[in-house]
C-alpha cells in the first residue's frame, strides 16, 4: 500500500469512529502527519453533515493558524467561524475578516457552526453543550485542562503526538502526587487510562521528515512505526563544492553530529554557541535546497537552532545577530514545538551537564528537537554524553497509581546517539 493510501485509510477510520457514535476516539500522530489538516478536513465534513463543531487548542497562536486554516477549508461553504478570545487577545497580521466573527463571550457567536477556542478560554463558557468536541494537540493538554471542560461535549474526538512535550509544572509534584489523580497527565493519556476502550488510530505517514531520517526518530521516540511520505531522493541539498564535511555528511544521511571535547562547563558553553552559530553561517553560504515542487537557495529564514534552555537561547540570539544571520530561528523545544524548517541544528540537551536530570532526559524534549527539519539535523555537543547515560543514577520517585511512560527517556536517549554515532564528524568547526 502507498504512503498516501495509507494516510487515507487512517483518516477514514477515524471518521467511521466519530459517525459511529463512539464516545472518545483518539488519533495518534507522528511528526509533520497532518494533523492540522485532519482537523480542518473532519471540521468541513462535520460541517456538511449539519453539525456544530467546537475545536479546543493549546494556544492562541495555535488557535489563529487553525482559523486561518479553517477559513480556507470552509471557502466553498456558506458558514461562520467563530473565534473566541480573552478579553486582551488582538488579531495577528493577516488573520482574516471575512466569515470569521470573533467574540469575548459564547453567546456571541451562536451563529457560528465553528467556534475555535484555547483550552483556558473554553472552560470559562457555560450555557451551551455540543454534541462532539475536537481536540487539538491532545499530548499537550493536562488532564485538570480537561476536566475544567469536559462537561461541554457528549462526545469527544483527541488529536495529538504522542512523542512531544507532555503538560509540566515548576511547582513540588510531591504535593500534588499525593492526590488521586495526576493533573499533569495528558489528556489523550487520561482520556485511555480511564475509557480503555477507547479506539486509538494512529497516523502512518510523516509528510514532514524523509525516508532517511523518519526511521531514526521513529525507532528513538515512538512506539507505534510510521514511515515517510514521500519517496528517496525527491528532498535533497546541493551544496558547494568545498562545502564542510558536517554538511555533507547530513546532505547524505540526512543526520549529522558534530561533538566539541568532552568536558563539564556552564549551561550557556560559549564554544558551543560559537559552532552552532559557524554551522547556521555554512548552511547560508551556496547551499540549494530541493524538494518535490521546486529547487531554491536555503534562506536563513529556512535553518533554526533548537536549544534546551532559555538563557542559552538568548547568547545564541545574539552570536546570530552579530554574525548577521538575524533571520535564523533559535528557541527553546517548547516553542519550537508545532514548527518546520528545512534543516535543523540542535544543541543537546545533555551537552557538558555534570547533573542531567529529567528535564534533560524528558524524551518529548529531544524529539521535538530532532522531528523540526524536512531536510537535516545536525547536533552539536560536547564528547561524552554516553557516559553520562550510562553512569546517570535514576532518582526520580515511582509513582502508585500512574502508568510508565511508552517511552523511557534514558533509552530514547541512548537509541537516538547510537544512530548518530554513525555520521559522527571529527572535524574542526571554522
Amino acid at each position: 500500500m502507498s504512503s498516501r493510501a495509507a494516510h487515507e485509510e487512517a483518516i477514514e477510520r477515524v471518521w467511521k469512529y466519530v459517525t459511529s457514535g463512539e464516545r472518545t476516539v483518539v488519533v495518534d500522530s507522528p511528526p509533520g502527519a497532518g494533523k492540522s489538516t485532519l482537523v480542518r478536513e473532519l471540521t468541513r465534513r462535520l460541517v456538511e453533515g449539519g453539525a456544530d463543531v467546537p475545536v479546543v487548542v493549546q494556544t492562541n497562536d495555535q488557535a489563529d493558524d487553525l482559523v486561518i486554516g479553517l477559513v480556507r477549508e470552509l471557502r466553498d461553504h456558506p458558514v461562520e467561524i467563530g473565534r473566541l478570545h480573552a478579553s486582551g487577545w488582538e488579531a495577528p497580521p493577516g488573520f482574516p475578516v471575512r466569515g470569521v466573527r470573533t467574540a469575548a463571550k459564547l453567546d456571541d457567536l451562536s451563529s457560528c457552526r465553528v467556534i475555535v477556542a484555547t483550552a483556558a478560554k473554553w472552560a470559562f463558557t457555560s450555557g451551551r453543550t455540543f454534541e462532539l468536541g475536537i481536540v487539538d494537540e491532545a499530548y499537550q493538554m493536562s488532564a485538570a485542562a480537561l476536566v475544567r471542560i469536559g462537561g461541554l461535549f457528549d462526545r469527544l474526538l483527541l488529536v495529538g503526538d504522542p512523542g512531544q512535550l507532555s503538560p509540566f509544572t515548576i511547582a513540588d509534584e510531591h504535593v500534588v502526587r499525593s492526590q488521586s489523580g495526576w493533573p499533569l497527565a495528558t489528556a489523550a493519556g487520561i482520556i485511555l487510562r480511564h475509557h480503555p476502550a477507547t479506539p486509538v488510530v494512529p497516523l502512518p505517514v510523516s509528510w514532514r521528515l524523509a525516508p532517511h531520517t523518519a526511521p531514526v526518530v521513529a525507532d528513538a521516540f515512538y512506539a507505534r512505526p510510521f514511515t515517510a511520505g514521500i519517496d528517496p531522493g525527491v528532498r535533497r541539498l546541493e551544496l558547494p563544492a568545498a562545502a564542510h564535511p558536517v554538511l555533507t555528511t547530513a546532505a547524505t544521511t540526512g543526520w549529522g553530529l558534530v561533538e566539541l571535547p568532552a568536558a563539564f562547563l556552564p549551561r550557556t558553553d560559549p564554544e558551543l554557541v560559537a559552532a552552532l552559530v559557524t554551522m547556521a553561517g555554512h548552511l547560508t553560504t551556496g547551499v540549494t535546497t530541493v524538494d518535490e515542487r521546486r529547487s531554491r537557495p536555503l534562506l536563513p529564514k529556512d535553518v533554526a537552532i533548537g536549544v534546551a534552555h532559555r538563557d542559552q537561547r538568548d547568547h545564541v540570539r545574539a552570536a546570530l545577530d552579530r554574525a548577521g544571520l538575524q533571520r535564523v530561528t533559535v528557541d527553546t523545544a517548547n516553542r519550537l514545538q508545532g514548527r518546520q524548517f528545512e534543516v535543523t541544528l540542535v544543541w543537546h540537551p545533555l551537552s557538558g551537564r555534570r547533573d542531567p536530570s529529567a528535564f534533560h532526559l524528558e524524551t518529548g524534549r529531544l524529539c521535538v528537537l530532532a522531528s523540526r527539519h524536512r531536510q537535516a539535523c545536525i547536533v552539536v555537543t560536547r564528547a561524552g554524553i554516553a557516559d553520562q547515560l550510562h553512569s546517570y543514577p535514576s532518582a526520580e520517585p515511582v509513582w502508585l497509581g500512574t502508568d510508565p511512560p511508552l517511552i523511557d527517556g534514558w533509552a530514547a536517549n541512548l537509541t537516538f546517539l547510537e544512530h548518530l554515532a554513525r555520521v559522527r564528524d571529527a572535524a574542526p568547526i571554522s
